[in-house]
């Protein structure tokens, strides 16, 4: 006989079966959170693989390996926090419906809003107690497994989106527009990015402003207009919709990034800078393959300082980058910090001696020392190396117009 929706059933050893088969992820920087939750989810009857990991960023490499069907995370992480992670997962084919439980010491408008936006499952306030585990757990484990009518057909739009079968979703979206469904923003959302594959853009266009009608605070929405937008040129108009998003949810400051980005390729370099502030301020941090791009990014935006310390934290990860160092480099100077700039030459010349490039800014750097000796060798070395260097000879003719290159 079917067990009702909510109802308790235990397994032999008293856990709940429903938690028997699967296998669940602990994500927390503290080991005696991990240690506790794991004899708790052991006393619940969790019958799979119970794995740790000490923040967003092993948690990620773990779950390459192993695909753990329930993940528990903290919220506040050094390297890469809950809310970081989840969205690196909700991004993923894998991991889009995975449950996902956030633990968090507050609650806040601006916290729930966050996680909303990133599409967690539920959060569980420290401390809680087992009960309070189990219940949140069955809860939203029980909507992935046993979805209502409606939230079922959603389900298997989603999926179908997933593998491809446009048309398909489409249909069953449509269903979702009729009585006795009630329209929901996330039913257009989906329906948006489906046409918005097949390439209607206006028709896409027309579903998310659907969206926004039937919930003026789905955030989502916000961000596929803002995308979409950005993909036609109108950078104006998609800082617009990124900029209501973040009123909603003001803690996302991978978005707060990408406005500076947008401001920066509009030309607004002053507002870019205040978004930029702002990224950094709410604790942001860049993954490795992140870390070049972005310190690119507020050099550009005139940001050295900070743009100085992500070449710095890339040079960490790849120590023989001529490149970076030579960005380091550049933005040293513009802090006129020429001492630092020279050894980050020198260091990249121990990987490369015969690098025209070091040699090009190293004499832009005793230029400005007024070092002109030296600055002319420099160049000369540079023309050395690469004779066809249009940089260079500019350079030299404009600056040494008595000197042959």
């Amino acid at each position: 006989m079917a067990q009702p929706p909510g109802t308790r059933k235990t397994s032999k050893n008293g856990g709940n079966s429903l938690f028997a088969p699967l296998s669940v992820l602990v994500v927390d920087d503290m080991p005696g959170i991990r240690r506790m939750l794991r004899q708790m989810l052991v006393l619940l009857g969790f019958g799979g693989l119970i794995g740790e990991a000490n923040d967003g960023v092993e948690a990620w490499e773990t779950l390459q390996i192993i695909p753990y069907d329930v993940i528990i995370c903290d919220i506040n992480m050094p390297r890469m926090n809950g809310l970081e992670l989840l969205r690196l997962l909700r991004s993923t084919h894998r991991y889009e419906t995975t449950p996902f439980l956030m633990i968090t010491g507050e609650v806040s408008e601006e916290i729930v809003a966050v996680a909303a936006e990133s599409e967690v499952d539920s959060y569980l306030l420290k401390p809680f107690q087992t009960a309070s585990l189990e219940n949140r757990l069955s809860e939203i484990i029980r909507k992935k497994l046993q979805p209502s009518g409606g939230e079922a057909i959603f389900l298997q739009a989603q999926k179908l989106k997933l593998s491809g079968r446009i048309e398909d979703a489409l249909r069953l979206l449509e269903k979702l527009t009729k009585p006795p469904y009630k329209k929901q923003a996330k039913t257009f959302n989906l329906a948006g990015e489906c046409v918005q594959i097949l390439g209607d853009h206006l028709q896409a266009e027309e579903y998310y402003t659907q969206a926004l009608e039937a919930n003026p605070k789905y955030l989502k929405t916000y961000q596929n207009l803002a995308a979409l937008l950005e993909s036609k040129g109108s950078l104006e108009e998609a800082r617009r919709y990124l900029e209501q998003a973040q009123a909603l949810s003001p803690l996302n400051t991978e978005r707060l990034y990408h406005l500076g980005k947008l401001c920066l390729q509009s030309g607004n370099q002053d507002l870019a800078q205040t978004y930029f502030h702002q990224c950094l301020k709410g604790g942001h941090s860049f993954s490795n393959s992140q870390l070049q791009e972005a310190a690119e990014t507020f050099l550009q935006a005139g940001l050295s300082a900070d743009a100085e310390k992500l070449f710095s934290q890339s040079l960490k990860e790849d120590p023989k980058n001529i490149h970076l160092y030579n960005r380091l480099g550049i933005a040293l100077r513009q802090q006129q910090k020429h001492r630092e700039a020279l050894d980050c030459y020198d260091k990249a010349l121990k990987v490369d001696p015969n690098n025209e490039k070091i040699y090009y800014n190293l004499g832009i750097l005793f230029f400005d020392l007024g070092e002109k000796q030296k600055s002319l060798d420099a160049f000369h070395k540079a023309l050395k190396i690469r004779p066809n260097f249009p940089e260079a000879r500019d350079f030299v003719k404009q600056n040494f117009p008595d000197q042959h290159a």
